[in-house]
């Protein structure tokens, strides 16, 4: 009998011996199997994620396309795409703020994705003028030059890429006091803009 309790007996001190040493950081020099993250990471009052910067676009939902470094968003006014001052009024309800600043995001059957303008209907879009290379919002159509890609960057925000032969162009802040859309050079980054969801009450 003591034989048969010494052996239920050694499986279980073996355990602990296991556990003690394992966890410990002591002279063994093992390396503990788990880690407690410091108070200053524990903190309740955290603000919820995503934060607006890092949303990615998505189709059906209504976006107010921002320039973190500028503070200036893509705006449709008189027929002339480009930057302009956000209307603080109306950021986030979708109604005609004069300027055409709310984009619809719009997805084709090939996954493309299209930012069509919440007050004119007319789609981004680049005029594949290399010498003066812009982009525009001209056609009520989601076309080729229409179609976008959407790349989180690491630094925050996402670009927004076109496709062009076999590669992509990013879209970047440029032009007349860099007030202008224009599309990157080869194997350049573009801008890191936000995505700011609009939240209709209509």
């Amino acid at each position: 009998m003591d034989d048969c309790a010494h052996l239920e007996k050694e499986p279980e001190n073996l355990m602990e011996n296991i556990d003690i040493s394992s966890t410990s950081s002591g002279e063994t020099g093992l390396t503990p199997t788990h880690t407690s993250l410091p108070g200053s990471y524990a903190d309740p009052e955290l603000p919820p994620y995503p934060a607006p910067a890092a949303v990615a676009p998505y189709k059906e939902a209504t976006f107010i396309i921002r320039d973190p470094q500028s503070g200036l968003v893509i705006t449709l006014k008189d027929g002339k795409l480009g930057l302009a001052p956000a209307d603080k009024e109306n950021a986030f309800i979708n109604c005609d703020d004069g300027r055409g600043s709310h984009w619809r995001c719009i997805e084709n059957k090939g996954r493309w994705l299209g930012f069509k303008n919440a007050v004119s209907g007319e789609f981004i879009g680049h005029d594949n003028n290399k010498k003066n290379w812009r982009f525009m919002a001209k056609v009520e159509a989601h076309r080729e030059w229409e179609f976008f890609c959407v790349r989180q960057h690491p630094g925050g925000g996402h670009e927004l890429l076109v496709k062009h032969w076999d590669c992509f162009r990013a879209m970047q802040v440029g032009g007349n006091n860099n007030r202008e859309l224009v599309v990157a050079d080869k194997g350049h980054g573009g801008t890191a803009w936000e995505f700011l969801k609009v939240y209709s009450e209509i």
